[in-house]
């Protein structure tokens, strides 16, 4: 907290440091007027996508490209704490009270470009209460100030703010962007027909361009509860080689297909085929996934994003 009646450079950096994620003396070392104007976006994919690690990885690209990024995700405080049921009245009245206290911004610096101060690149995560509790029973909606005021601050410092977690479920109330992740093996030019028959009796069915791009559409699209009413596009992703490769005209007419449907194809990001202690480690530990080689066609896929932000 700043000083009563405090200002200048050194009270500014306090009264961002919980945006930034840094102590606020790094932060004025780093600090840019703030004018910015951030865009929120939320990438939508199936919760058992194999491809929920690329949602760092674009950020970090967007990182690398000179933006400045910050990752909300939702804070859960105490969700196993057995003091709450102590015997013990004080042990158990101190933690009901963490319960309900307000835990603030925890924020962590992934990665930062020191080359130009306070004009590079920056990544930033930020875990965030989401909503209060209802402190009306006959009301048990949500208040999602919280929520709403660290994107509204995060606006401010930030270029890009990535809404983390809930991928199926859109904020059309907070959001600017949409993004489909789909986990297709590319841009598909054949639909198998009779998958649980033995291998011999399974028949490939070349698709048309319109049908290959309602199929991508169609599969892809169907885990979302609710769907928006416009995409900003769709990133298709896969962990192997496409069995067969499009030929370029072949794209060009599934792109123009997807774009008149208003979910425009951004580009293919291969995944890479990591062992399970690999996965595992990329998927839990944001700061080594943001800090690691880029799979490839992330840098591509991150850069048509913004180009559609124009």
């Amino acid at each position: 907290m700043t000083k009563s009646g405090a200002s200048g450079p050194k009270a500014r950096a306090r009264k961002t440091q919980d945006a930034a994620g840094v102590r606020y003396t790094q932060v004025r070392r780093r600090m840019v007027p703030a004018s910015r104007h951030g865009r929120v976006v939320q990438f939508l994919f199936d919760e058992q996508c194999e491809l929920g690690t690329l949602t760092v990885q674009i950020a970090s690209a967007w990182a690398q490209q000179g933006l400045r990024v910050l990752l909300v995700h939702k804070y859960k405080p105490y969700g196993s704490d057995l003091r709450l049921y102590s015997r013990k009245a004080r042990e158990r009245k101190a933690a009901e009270e963490r319960q309900r206290a307000w835990p603030g911004h925890r924020s962590t610096l992934l990665r930062a470009d020191i080359r130009d101060r306070g004009r590079g690149g920056l990544l930033v995560e930020q875990h965030t209460p989401w909503s209060h509790p209802p402190t009306d029973p006959r009301r048990p909606s949500l208040d999602e100030g919280p929520l709403q005021d660290a994107l509204q601050l995060g606006r401010r410092h930030f270029d890009a703010l990535v809404l983390m977690g809930q991928p199926t479920w859109p904020r059309r109330d907070l959001v600017d962007h949409f993004v489909v992740l789909a986990a297709s093996n590319g841009v598909p030019v054949a639909e198998t027909l009779g998958h649980g028959a033995v291998p011999e009796e399974r028949i490939d069915r070349p698709l048309t361009p319109e049908q290959s791009a309602a199929l991508l559409r169609e599969r892809h699209l169907k885990f979302l509860y609710h769907r928006p009413t416009a995409f900003l596009g769709m990133i298709t992703g896969s962990r192997k080689q496409p069995a067969a490769e499009p030929v370029s005209g072949f794209s060009r007419l599934v792109e123009v297909d997807m774009a008149a449907a208003g979910i425009p194809l951004l580009g293919h990001i291969r995944v890479g085929d990591y062992d399970l202690a690999t996965h595992h480690h990329r998927t839990h530990d944001t700061e080594a996934l943001a800090n690691s080689p880029l799979d490839p066609g992330v840098e591509q896929a991150a850069k048509a994003i913004t180009d559609r932000w124009c």
